[in-house]
């Protein structure tokens, strides 16, 4: 109560922040926070980083400034890292995984790094946030349980989850004029290949596939596995709707050239194709996928090998339009 008798109002005892408090505020969560964060332009170069990070990396904060936090990876993992980060960070924004710490290569600690993009508003990234936490208390099991919550075992690749992670975003964004599509890849005759020479060649085909799509696809697509012999492509910002046709025409034709696998033996496969293309209504990253996969099933229909591309009217409505490739 206040002198009056009356009651003090939560607004009265508040005192405002001012702007100069926030930043201090925020200058503090970023410096006490446990998990080491760093600030580095899109090439990586350090511009600023709270002491978690510099502790975990095992460096003085003066020698992390202007230091390149890519370059000890590529020195000491090879360039195999290093790739898959810039391509997850290209195309998705972010990159989250285990690695071994950075700069400290005969150290047996682990770290999980996750990479996020700040872009402006021609979406240009202009600085990564790096999150560094040391996860060296974890079990070998756990780590293993956190790295098949987003990764397909076998290939490496995104799995379902990723996938709609990536989706769900990609549809969060503003309609824009160029177009993006998800292709829905199935493999045609890969049941025979598993029932006649095993599964340990039906592993080294898909493999072995993964490998040939990934010569074709750009850093900012996306190729994930969601089971079985069927695989998601998503192409975001492409010339036209007509490059989508073209793009699963030339996966179809790379697709039926034959394998040679290390076991000696040579197969030969095909591959179905459905295309959905994002519409510029709202709709769930599910549906964008179901679209796909109801045209990949008319083009099975349709005699395997082909493709067929799902267009979404503005009524909601799904009209399937047939489309027979041609090889040249």
């Amino acid at each position: 109560m206040d002198e009056t008798g009356g009651h003090l109002t939560r607004k009265r005892l508040l005192s405002p922040i001012t702007a100069l408090q926030r930043l201090s505020l925020r200058s503090m969560l970023f410096e006490h926070c446990q998990d080491g964060i760093a600030i580095t332009d899109a090439k990586g170069f350090v511009l600023e980083s709270n002491a978690a990070f510099t502790r975990i990396a095992g460096y003085r904060p003066d020698e992390l400034l202007n230091k390149s936090l890519f370059c000890p990876w590529i020195a000491n993992q090879g360039r195999t890292l290093y790739r898959a980060i810039r391509t997850s960070v290209t195309s998705t924004g972010y990159w989250q995984g285990e690695v071994p710490a950075p700069f400290m290569p005969d150290c047996m600690r682990r770290h999980s790094l996750r990479i996020n993009t700040i872009q402006d508003e021609l979406r240009k990234t202009v600085a990564l946030i790096w999150t560094l936490t040391d996860e060296t208390p974890l079990s070998e099991q756990q780590r293993e349980l956190i790295r098949l919550a987003h990764q397909d075992p076998l290939t490496g690749l995104p799995n379902r989850r990723s996938l709609m992670s990536r989706l769900d975003r990609m549809l969060d964004r503003p309609p824009i004029d160029t177009p993006s599509a998800v292709l829905y890849v199935d493999l045609d005759g890969f049941k025979q290949v598993n029932d006649t020479l095993g599964h340990r060649a039906g592993d080294n085909l898909l493999q072995a596939v993964v490998t040939r799509i990934n010569t074709r696809i750009r850093h900012s697509d996306m190729l994930a596995r969601l089971g079985g012999d069927e695989f998601v492509i998503v192409l975001e910002r492409i010339a036209n709707e007509h490059d989508a046709s073209v793009f699963a025409e030339q996966i179809i034709e790379q697709l039926r050239t034959p394998f040679e696998l290390g076991d000696g033996n040579v197969i030969q496969i095909g591959a179905s194709v459905g295309i959905a293309l994002l519409p510029r209504e709202r709709i769930s990253a599910e549906c964008l996928l179901d679209q796909a996969d109801r045209a990949l099933y008319t083009a099975k229909k349709a005699g395997k090998g082909a493709y067929r591309t799902a267009k979404m009217p503005a009524a909601g409505t799904v009209d399937t339009m047939a489309q027979q490739p041609e090889f040249h």
